[in-house]
């Protein structure tokens, strides 16, 4: 994770993730994806009560957004020529 930008309070939390992730093809070592994404995820007062549990919420979110754009990007890759052995 090289961030994570958090509020000190609010009823509303957005938390913003940025983390690098570098994918190697296995037999060369070669970088075939890396990429910085930054994703946001905001926790309403709705979702909870006590703000200490709002951003805790919102840090899981915006990690899980994180984790779902880097499948969407690795679905996207072109792998042809990579070697999976």
């Amino acid at each position: 994770m090289e961030k994570l930008e958090q509020p000190l309070m609010g009823f509303s939390m957005t938390v913003t993730a940025t983390v690098r992730y570098v994918l190697h093809e296995r037999a060369t070592g070669k970088a075939v994806y890396e990429q910085s994404l930054s994703t946001p995820y905001t926790a309403g007062a709705t979702d909870a009560f006590l703000g200490a549990e709002r951003l805790k919420l919102a840090n899981e979110g915006a990690i899980r957004n994180s984790i779902g754009k880097l499948m969407e990007e690795v679905q996207r890759l072109d792998v042809t020529a990579v070697s999976l052995r």
